[in-house]
Formats: C-alpha cells, structure tokens, sequence
C-alpha cells in the first residue's frame, strides 16, 4: 500500500513538473514574441499644452509589462493611466486558438519650459529581458502658438490639448478650434477643426458665427453643426472630464505669406446647468432641472498660422500651382481615326490638396496634330482629396502612326519638402486617310477643303473630278464586249482575295492563341499580385507605415485593372461619378456591387492622402486593410454579384 501510495505521488511530481515546464515554456514564446513600442500623441506642443507618452506590449499570451521607465528632466508627471486588451484569434496554417494581450501604461507629460526637448532611456522588462525603444523630440512652442491635434488613444482621451494642466475652475461648455500644421506653406492644405467641450447637456444649437478664415481659400469637409445630432467621445481637457463633439471642419489653402490668423467660430446654446445631471445619477432631480434650462454663449480663441512661400530652387518649368501629394493617369478615347477626325485626351489629376489652383499641364504637340480645345474641371471630395480632369481635344491632319508625347506634371510636396514630377504615358495614333470628299488640311493651312476640292475641279453632286475634252474608248468587242485583259485583271483579283483571306484566316487564329495565352500569363500575374497583397494585409500590424500606404495604393491600382479587364472603360482617367453611371447604366453592374467597389476606392484615397492631416486612424487603417483586400479580390474573381 504505502508502495503504491510513493508511486501515485511520484507520478504526481513528475506530472506537475511536466506541467510547469511547458508553463515555463509558453511564457519564454509569449515573451520571445513581445514586441515593445514607445510613442507620443503628438511632437508639437505649447508650454500651456501636454503630451501623452504611451508605452505598449503586444504579445502572444499574457506577457507583464516591468520596471517600465524613462528619463525626462524637462517634464512635470501630471497624471497615468494604464490598461489591458486581451483578443482571441483563430490560426487557420496551425488550426489553434491563440490569445494575443496588449497593455498599455500612458504618461501624461506637461513641459517645463519651450524648446526642442527629449524623452530618453525609454525601456521595459518583459520575463526577465530588457527592451528598449528609440527617443522621442518634442517641439515646444510658445503659449498661444498654432499646434496640430493629437492622434487619439481612446478610452479616456488623455493627452488632449491642454490636457494636465491644473486650474481652479473650468468652464462648462467651450468652443475650441484644432489646426493640424502650425507652418505649412502658401497653397498647402491645412485641416481646420472647430470642437464643442461640454460638461452638461446642451441642446438647441445654433451658429451664431461662421468662420470667415479671411487669406484663405476654404473648403468644407465636414458640418455635423447642420444636422440633427452630434457624435461625442470622452476625453480630457485641462484635467477635467469633458464630451467634445466636431462641429465643423474645413480644408483652408493659404493664399499668401505670412502669419495669418484662424479666426473664431461662436455658438447659441441652452444648456442644464448642474453637471450631475450628465452621469444620471438622480432622474428625479434631472426632471426638475429640465423645466429651467440655462441659455449661453461662447466661441473660440483665434490661432495663428506661419504661412511661407514656396521655394524657388528647384522649380520645373511644368509647375502649375499644384501643392499637395497627387497622382496623375491620361487615356485617349481612341487610337485609330481618319484624318481630320478630333480624338480626346482625358488627363485627371488625383490627390490631397488644392486642385482648382492647378493650371493646365503643358504639353508639346507633334507638328501634324491641332489642338482644336481644351478644358479643365475641379471636383472636391472628401477629407480634402479631390481631383481635376483636363480634357484635350485634337485633330491629327496628316495619315500615318503619331506619337502624342508624355505630359509633365509638377507639384510641390511639402512632406517631402521638395517639387515631384510625374508623367503621363505616351500614346500612339493610327491615322488613316481622310474620309472620301475630304482633302488634306495642313496646320497652320490657310485652304479649306472645299477649295481643294475646287482645285480638282469637282461637280456639286458626285463630288467627283470632271475630266473634259476626252471621249470613252469603244469596246473590242471580245468576250461579251470585255477585253481580255480585264478577264485577266479580276481573276488575278479572285486569287489574290483567296490568298489574303487565307493570310487572313491564319493570322486570326494566331492571335486568338496568343490572346489566351496572354490573358492566362494575366490572370496568373494578377493572382499572383493578390496573394501577395493579401499576405502584407496578414501582417499590417508589424509593417512599416510606408509599406501600408504602399498596399492600399496597390489595392487600388488591382481594382482599377480588374474594372478594365472587366469593362474596357480606362477607370483610372474618369471621375468617380461618370465611372459609377457609366458602369451600371451602360455596363449593367448591380448598385449594390459598385458601391462596395466605390467604398473600397475612396478607403484607399483617404488613407494614401488624409491620414497625414489626422482624419483617418492609422491603427483603423492597418486592421482594416485585410476586409477591404478580401473585397477587392473577390470583385476580381467575379463573386461580388
């Protein structure tokens, strides 16, 4: 008995060490597999402002964050915050479950003075193994300076302009208006945000005062100040609890140099004075306080911007105002024609920034082609991305092959700090002769064609030369009244069309060959495109931020191709709106189908051009960017019905 008892404990011992070693070991992966990150909401601040320094583990498992530090003598610790997110996932290579734990420890940090200051030795222990993260340089300005928002963290808001800042009373409702660049330059685009912090309920609102934002051109963006509901989300002002909802926003273009000032929006409310009323906490006394609300008033504090010009160094001839980051596609309506016949060249311009400032791309034309017109128009879309289609059209005079040569177009970029120049494709044209009637007319040619065709001396009706003072041979009389050597001429004829229809027949079948074979060399290039595409949408969350913006303009660029493969319509030279009509009226796409392809298109837009202004959550964009693949393929394989 006590035999059996020593063998039931050993076997007891050696199951708990098993136990405990694969305890040991899951820990050493999940911590193998930690990733460590150190990031600020924002890198420019003024001294009355604060940042929220966020320091983050992502790991397989439930990794501790330890011994978290970092030095920064020029701030004040004001307040932090710290939070866990455990998310379970299913691994379809391995066939498990998995749970992957991010905890965040956030600092918010107040500056002690202006300047360029520095957030060093920012570290952490994860089971035993230290990692570390780059510095971090924050730009201080002076009080009362133009500074960017800060991306946000969620749950609390911390790290929210002004936030940590101590005073002895706040206010109850406060208009505040945001700009995402305190210096940009003339024609650049800048997001200018007006925001409502309230601490109680308000309702009936009116505008009591638009911006004007005089040195600007302005577009609006986004007016939920006109509708019938404001979304609203929990943050942190100046260490108080506030809702802060948008109430408008605009893309403003500077219209010359210098400091130039955001002036103030003001509202009209009525409000319920006690703040309790917000967390519900009596119903009864919130009835009461209902039947005597309050009415007030406020606007916001006007901002300064730097405005300076943009460089003369380095200025290509092709620049035509464009300031921004753009994108440029041109397609011809056809390639073969008659002479005489006009052919359109359609150039559209796409991207963040001001588009109706652009001018005409210049371009040189072939001596033997006119431009008869041209025209330009500018349409505006949403978060500040729109588009200009130029439209070009001529007249090619002279037969044979011509080669319409690549349009130069130039911008200046101000994240890169430098003017970019992109080119149209070259376009080939097959011109035939002119049509039957029709003379040849030169550019820069003073005859007409009815004057050519007077010179040959032509008849109202038949438009046929007349040749006088000849008279018609008689027949020989041969053959039914047929010369012989006509005999002859039409059987050459009959064999010489046996000859070419057979080329003919031949070559057909040659190049529905070599047709498929392209289109299959296609279709596995394509495939190939969207694996790839989908195995980088896999991993969005440890890409560089460059290869994500890189993979959504992929993303687009495959839809784009699949559209054409599909319909034949060069997608990427026309707008949105002509696309959408031409595609489903003519085409006959389901709506329903074009709005999820037209959804996909905008997504990638905004994220290659807004998410630099602030508009579209980087974090969103890279768990996004796997759904919006997954729908793009599956237009391209043909299962969007």
């Amino acid at each position: 008995m006590a035999k059996h008892e020593m063998e039931i404990r050993k076997t007891g011992k050696a199951k708990a060490a098993i136990l405990a070693l694969g305890t040991l070991v899951l820990s050493a992966i999940a911590h193998a597999d930690a990733k460590f990150f150190a990031t600020v909401d924002r890198n420019q601040i003024t001294v009355d402002e604060s940042i929220a320094l966020k320091l983050s583990v992502e790991s397989d498992g439930r990794a501790s964050v330890e011994g978290v530090a970092f030095d920064a003598p020029q701030f004040d610790l004001v307040n932090e915050y710290s939070s866990t997110q455990a998310q379970s996932y299913y691994d379809g290579t391995t066939g498990r479950f998995g749970m992957k734990t991010t905890q965040e420890v956030v600092k918010v940090l107040r500056p002690r003075k202006a300047g360029t200051l520095r957030i060093s030795g920012l570290k952490a222990e994860l089971g035993g193994k230290r990692v570390s993260s780059p510095d971090i340089e924050i730009q201080v300005l002076a009080s009362g300076a133009a500074t960017p928002p800060p991306r946000g963290y969620g749950g609390s808001g911390v790290g929210l302009r002004g936030a940590g800042k101590r005073t002895t009373s706040a206010p109850l409702v406060k208009i505040r208006v945001e700009v995402d660049k305190s210096r940009i330059y003339k024609g650049e685009q800048l997001v200018v945000s007006y925001y409502l912090y309230r601490r109680v309920r308000v309702f009936n609102i009116s505008v009591d005062k638009f911006p004007v934002l005089n040195g600007f051109l302005r577009e609006d963006l986004e007016m939920p100040v006109l509708g019938q509901r404001l979304d609203s989300e929990r943050v942190l002002l100046d260490g108080v609890a506030f809702d802060r909802s948008l109430l408008m926003k605009y893309a403003a273009y500077p219209l010359q140099d210098g400091t130039l000032k955001i002036d103030s929006a003001g509202l009209k409310y009525a409000y319920y004075p006690n703040t309790s009323s917000m967390d519900n906490e009596d119903p009864f006394a919130g009835f009461f306080q209902q039947m005597t609300p309050a009415q007030g008033s406020d606007r916001s504090d006007p901002v300064q911007v730097e405005v300076v010009a943009l460089p003369e160094d380095g200025r290509p001839q092709s620049f035509t105002g464009g300031v921004g980051d753009f994108n440029v596609a041109a397609a011809l309506d056809k390639t073969e024609v008659r002479a005489n016949e006009a052919v359109t060249l359609t150039v559209k311009l796409e991207g963040r920034g001001n588009v109706a400032a652009i001018g005409e791309p210049k371009m040189k034309l072939p001596e033997n082609v006119e431009l008869y017109d041209s025209k330009g128009t500018a349409k505006a879309g949403r978060l500040g991305v729109g588009q200009k289609v130029f439209e070009f059209l001529m007249i090619p005079r002279v037969p044979g092959a011509i080669t319409l040569p690549s349009i130069e177009f130039s911008f200046y970029d101000p994240a890169k700090k430098q003017y970019v120049k992109k080119l149209t494709d070259p376009f080939v044209i097959q011109v035939g002769d002119p049509a039957p009637g029709t003379a040849l007319i030169r550019p820069g040619s003073s005859s007409s064609g009815a004057t050519a065709q007077s010179a040959l001396g032509t008849t109202g009706d038949s438009k046929k030369p007349v040749l006088s003072g000849l008279k018609a041979p008689e027949p020989d009389g041969l053959g039914f009244g047929i010369p012989v050597w006509r005999w002859l001429f039409w059987l050459a004829i009959l064999l010489l069309a046996g000859l070419a229809g057979w080329v003919i027949l031949d070559l057909a079948q040659r190049t529905r060959k070599s047709a498929r074979a392209q289109a299959s060399l296609r279709d596995r290039a394509h495939s190939r495109s969207w694996e790839k595409l989908l195995s980088d949408a896999e991993r969005a969350h440890s890409l560089p931020w460059g290869e994500v913006i890189e993979a959504y303009e992929r993303l687009a660029a495959l839809t784009f191709d699949a559209l054409d493969e599909a319909y034949a319509l060069n997608a990427r030279s026309r707008p949105r709106s002509e696309l959408g009509r031409m595609i489903i009226e003519e085409k006959g796409l389901a709506a329903p189908v074009w709005k999820q392809i037209s959804d996909l298109l905008e997504r990638a837009e905004m994220v290659r051009f807004a998410v630099s202004a602030g508009v579209v959550s980087e974090q969103i964009a890279r768990t996004e960017l796997r759904q919006w693949v997954e729908q793009g393929q599956n237009f391209a394989a043909g299962k969007l019905k």
